[in-house]
C-alpha cells in the first residue's frame, strides 16, 4: 500500500531527474566540440614535428649515403689511375 502512494510522487522526480541527464549531456556534447578543435591541432602538431624528425633523419642517411658514394668512386678512381699507370709506365 505504502508502495502505491510513493509511485505519482517519484514521477515528477524521475522526470526532472530525466531532464537534468539531458541537459548535461547536451552540455558535455558542446563541450566537446570545442576541445576537438584543439585536439585536432594538437594532433597536426605532433603529426608535423613526427614529419620533421623524418625528414631530418633521411637527409642524415642520405648525406651519409652519398659521403660513402664519394669514397667508394674515390678509391675506384685511384685504382683506375693505378691500373693506367701499370699498363702505360710499367
Amino acid at each position: 500500500m505504502k508502495a502505491k502512494n510513493f509511485i505519482p510522487t517519484f514521477i515528477p522526480v524521475v522526470l526532472e531527474l530525466l531532464s537534468i541527464f539531458k541537459r548535461n549531456a547536451k552540455h558535455d556534447q558542446n563541450i566537446r566540440k570545442k576541445d576537438r578543435t584543439a585536439e585536432k591541432i594538437g594532433s597536426l602538431e605532433h603529426l608535423m614535428v613526427r614529419l620533421e624528425k623524418k625528414v631530418q633523419q633521411n637527409r642524415d642517411y642520405y648525406q651519409k649515403s652519398i659521403k660513402g658514394v664519394r669514397i667508394w668512386l674515390a678509391i675506384n678512381s685511384a685504382l683506375l689511375i693505378a691500373i693506367l699507370v701499370k699498363l702505360f709506365i710499367g
